[in-house]
């Protein structure tokens, strides 16, 4: 019988620590990123909880990036948006459990990008047209100037990223993109095919700003023809210079478990 009563009282706190979370998600989905939500003993008052079950339950939600929690004066629980690296920590340890190639990560950016660059092709919106055409004159600074660093190479390769998912206007695809460039921020430096390759970063940024003055221009035939060879442009170097090697031996090591630790950057 006390068994029985202690499994009944483990449920029930379980049940009000899962509510509680559930409560938060939708408080912190329903405002702007950075608003405070509450003290901590406003929030148990109004989710009804004491504070041990309050704090459990945002310890769940803080792990999703949802909510941020800051203690002392001016603390309290606030709204945050989670970025694509919190799906990307989930998804890598994924693909380490099931020993992926890193060249079937590469291939997989194909479909999603010529997708991608097809959607961002039709829209004629002026302001975003407008965000693209600045970012080609950037390229063409930055070719000018002779910068074809590594690390330049993946701020503007990010950078181009989300003005065409934006410009696609394909939330679902975006993510997708965003996290194949994570797993790409997450490899050892020594993993990626443009480190110390100028020529490499120099081919890749100009059919890259092909595809960009393709969308531009409302081409999208061309545009999916510049994006595919990007694409394979970068899967025949992996397969020259990794050809074989496992995903879960390529990422850098301490990358973090999923939900904590850092974003990984790009080494200078």
């Amino acid at each position: 019988m006390a068994g029985t009563q202690g499994k009944t009282a483990k449920g029930k706190a379980s049940s009000a620590v899962s509510q509680a979370a559930a409560t938060l998600r939708s408080y912190a989905m329903s405002v702007e990123e950075g608003q405070l939500l509450g003290s901590e003993e406003e929030l148990c008052e109004r989710l009804g909880v004491s504070r041990p079950t309050l704090r459990q339950a945002a310890a769940q939600v803080a792990q999703e990036n949802l909510i941020a929690i800051r203690r002392g004066v001016g603390g309290g629980y606030f709204a945050r948006v989670p970025d694509s690296m919190t799906v990307s920590r989930i998804a890598a340890i994924y693909l380490q459990s099931r020993d992926a190639g890193l060249e079937e990560i590469i291939n997989a950016m194909k479909p999603i990008r010529i997708e991608i660059a097809a959607l961002a092709t039709r829209n004629r919106d002026p302001d975003m047209l407008e965000e693209l055409r600045a970012f080609l004159a950037a390229e063409e600074d930055y070719v000018k100037g002779g910068d074809h660093g590594y690390r330049a190479f993946l701020r503007s390769e990010r950078e181009f990223g989300k003005v065409i998912g934006r410009m696609s206007g394909n939330t679902v695809l975006t993510l997708f993109l965003n996290i194949l460039y994570d797993f790409t921020a997450l490899l050892r430096r020594d993993e990626d095919v443009p480190v110390n390759r100028p020529e490499r970063v120099e081919a890749y940024r100009e059919l890259r700003s092909r595809m960009a003055r393709a969308i531009l221009e409302g081409d999208e035939e061309i545009a999916i023809v510049a994006t595919r060879r990007c694409s394979e442009i970068i899967s025949d170097w992996m397969r020259e210079d990794f050809g074989g090697r496992r995903f879960g031996s390529a990422i850098a090591e301490g990358f973090g478990a999923a939900g904590g630790g850092k974003d990984p950057q790009p080494a200078d």
